[in-house]
């Protein structure tokens, strides 16, 4: 998915495991579904539509953003932060 190139590492690192890149990056396709189905904001990173700033890492104004079903059979990382995370776990 096409994203900013400049800002590609969570803002909000701290709550990054609920944020739905991270959920779709653990393969969690429903719990992220459930955070998408009435958006209110958009991820400046993955620009993925999302039902409350607290669901992205970077959340800006909604608009020209992309709906989780249209992507979720991705299996690209959305954010570098995803790739630390998981770089973690054993």
């Amino acid at each position: 998915m096409p994203g900013n190139t400049e800002k590609t590492i969570c803002t909000c690192v701290t709550n990054h495991e609920h944020h739905i890149c991270a959920l779709h990056g653990k393969g969690l396709v429903e719990e992220a579904e459930r955070l998408t189905d009435n958006p209110t904001v958009t991820c400046s990173i993955c620009l993925v539509n999302a039902n409350s700033p607290e669901n992205v890492c970077s959340p800006t104004t909604l608009g020209g953003g992309f709906k989780y079903s249209d992507m979720k059979d991705s299996k690209k990382i959305l954010c570098e932060s995803v790739d630390a995370e998981l770089e973690k776990e054993p």
